[in-house]
């Protein structure tokens, strides 16, 4: 295993834990009339894109995301998703990019780890902390947003998505 690059390798190492079969979110999304392709990302028929806010969701989500939307901005908060859906591809270059130390790895505190400095099963647990195995990511199902409010930003600010942001001081504070 020394010297993978890749999800399948370190997926392997982990002994596949973290499965989206293992997780118990088959049974409750199969309920909701979500097929295989589409909890795991595999698809798009479950999702649509907006133009206005621009972001993709699961259709039955659109109305109470565009509800909540419109009352965040009557209390002055510029509503939007940073991140809504994602497929499979995608959320496996993000895996794959933490795996090779060319995305930020942070530990529970949000504090920078070195990803060559680890372990195999100590990289791989830095990832889960943060990012979901490709397959089991509730972005793949149109309804897992991350949001934040673009009012706040200040000029040239970069969004990252972490606790900080959002804590007392942070620069999304009124979202909590």
């Amino acid at each position: 295993m020394a010297g993978s690059d890749n999800f399948s390798d370190s997926c392997a190492a982990a002994g596949r834990r973290g499965r989206l079969a293992d997780s118990g979110m088959l049974a409750a999304d199969a309920e909701q009339g979500m097929n295989e392709f589409e909890l795991t990302g595999r698809t798009r028929t479950h999702v649509v894109e907006l133009e206005q806010p621009r972001c993709t969701l699961h259709y039955a989500v659109v109305a109470a995301y565009l509800a909540m939307r419109d009352a965040a901005a009557s209390a002055g908060i510029g509503l939007e998703a940073a991140s809504s859906f994602r497929d499979f591809d995608r959320q496996l270059s993000i895996w794959n990019a933490k795996w090779r130390g060319e995305r930020p790895l942070l530990d529970g505190a949000g504090g920078p780890l070195d990803a060559a400095a680890l372990a195999e099963d100590e990289r791989i647990a830095a990832i889960l902390r943060w990012s979901a195995l490709p397959g089991g990511s509730r972005h793949h199902w149109g309804s897992d947003i991350d949001v934040i409010d673009s009012s706040a930003l200040p000029d040239g600010y970069r969004v990252q998505l972490v606790a900080e942001e959002y804590a007392p001081g942070g620069v999304f504070a009124e979202l909590t």
